[in-house]
């Protein structure tokens, strides 16, 4: 009975002994099973009391390095008039932290992890000239982690950063904008920056309408304030305008206008519309340049159309000063005095064939006008004649005083009636003589408003020679100086 109270005894210790351990066991495999994840987020940041606000270096008096890389995404717009450029870029940054390291095999075989960007230590990276008011940072999303504790944080963003403009050779011009990152608050004792590549990323760049990204370069920079180093990474952005929008906009029809005013010197100088016609392609000239100053800054630099726009608005306002003093020379016939000899020469013969207008002194009214004078004088010699019977009346007389005695008695009959005919034919003469002098006056006085209209002409093809020459001058220059401005 003893032995088998005894017996019952120990079995009841061993099945108890069984319980336990498997108990054990069970507890040891499920703890086994779980994730390896799990285990390195608790070890990294929980079990191992891991501070972002600290910066992650064992010995604190060596800096973090940071490397930086850009990737351009999108030129969104380049404000000219405001100076603001508005660009998408992706940021990339790397660091080690030595806080956050790990045995890969102590850990299934993890080399990296992911995991909330606010839950570790970050550098205060800040966009010198930032003007964007709404701009709330970096994504703070996730961010990699590799087992050596090198970090890597991609931070995607739309940044409005301020850009020098400089519009000497617009629209043919070429830009450059600077986007500086750097630290607002940690030194370079504490946080020192460096590019990871000499240039920038623009593999994954959208094509812009109006600019052309033609390069990016990167450049560090260590600047001291107060003789402490702040280092900072500035990404240069070199932009080349598309021109064919403004030239075929503004400059194209800006130098048709210009050219078109040489029409002006082609219309006839008594030609009432002739300066009508160059006020109205001034004024169409004038609102290019309105236009031109709505696109452009203002600067004390002036761009290239505008001062192609300035110096044809210049010459178009000297070719109507010219214009009018053509049209006043060719009504200089109103004090009746012909052309003086040396413009006849120089304008009418040489100038004349030099412009191939043929020789146009060959037409000589200067005998008509003694024509003219001539006749005057012998129009008055006869008047002093025919006032005591000279002429026609001295003839008859001769012929009646020869059959006189014939017939003196018809003559005594008719003699009052002769006399009446012989004075209504010499009043029917001078009235005559006086026509036929008025006539070679309004002729004479007709050729030598041809004369000077002739001279008027001559001096307004020289005119329109010399506003050829000088706008494509000023045309030739232009693009010279845009030509040497892009290289």
């Amino acid at each position: 009975m003893f032995n088998m109270l005894v017996l019952e005894v120990v079995l009841a210790v061993v099945l108890l002994c069984g319980t336990i351990r498997g108990g054990v066991q069970e507890e040891n495999v499920t703890s086994l099973r779980r994730p390896d994840m799990w285990r390195l987020q608790e070890d990294l940041f929980e079990k191992s009391g891991y501070k972002s606000y600290v910066r992650p270096v064992r010995d604190f008096t060596r800096p973090t390095k940071v490397t930086l890389d850009l990737a351009l995404a999108h030129i969104i717009d380049l404000d000219e008039k405001n100076q603001v450029l508005t660009a998408e870029v992706w940021l990339r940054m790397k660091w080690t932290d030595e806080f956050l390291t790990w045995n890969v095999s102590e850990y299934g075989g993890i080399e990296t992890i992911v995991t909330a960007a606010e839950s570790i230590w970050r550098p205060d990276l800040f966009l010198y000239h930032n003007v964007n008011h709404e701009f709330e940072g970096w994504l703070e999303n996730v961010v990699m982690i590799s087992s050596d504790g090198t970090v890597d944080w991609k931070a995607p963003a739309v940044t409005m950063s301020a850009c020098l403009v400089d519009v000497s050779d617009f629209p043919f011009d070429r830009q450059k904008c600077n986007l500086q990152f750097g630290s607002w608050n940690q030194d370079g004792r504490h946080v020192d920056y460096y590019s990871r590549n000499e240039v920038g990323d623009l593999a994954n760049l959208i094509r812009n309408v109006e600019w052309d990204v033609t390069k990016l370069v990167a450049k560090r920079s260590n600047l001291l304030y107060n003789g402490v180093p702040y280092p900072d990474v500035t990404f240069t952005l070199h932009l080349t305008r598309r021109p064919t929008f403004y030239v075929i906009n503004m400059f194209l029809p800006c130098a048709l206008l210009a050219f078109v005013v040489a029409a002006t010197f082609y219309l006839p100088p008594d030609c009432g519309e002739k300066i009508s016609f160059g006020v109205a392609v001034l004024l169409s000239l004038a609102v290019f340049q309105l236009l031109v100053a709505e696109a452009v800054p203002r600067s004390e630099n002036i761009p290239v159309i505008g001062l192609f726009i300035i110096v044809s608005l210049a010459l178009m306002t000297l070719s109507l000063l010219a214009t009018s003093f053509v049209i006043n020379l060719g009504d200089s016939v109103q004090d009746s005095r012909p052309v003086p000899g040396w413009a006849r020469k120089v304008f009418l013969k040489y100038a004349s064939k030099a412009l191939l207008m043929g020789d146009q002194s060959k037409h000589n009214w200067e005998a008509p006008w003694c024509i003219y004078n001539a006749a005057s004088e012998h129009k008055d010699n006869d008047s002093n004649g025919e006032a005591h019977g000279n002429g026609m009346c001295s003839a008859i007389e001769q012929k009646s005083r020869v059959y006189l005695p014939a017939r003196s008695i018809i003559k005594s009959a008719s003699q009052a009636a002769t006399k009446k005919q012989l004075e209504c034919l010499l009043k029917i003469k001078g009235a005559v003589e006086e026509i036929s002098g008025y006539m070679k006056k309004m002729d004479t006085l007709k050729n030598i408003h041809n004369d000077w209209k002739t001279l008027a002409i001559v001096v307004d093809r020289i005119f329109l020679v010399l506003y050829i020459i000088a706008s494509v001058i000023t045309l030739v220059a232009t693009l010279l100086s845009v030509r040497n401005g892009e290289m």
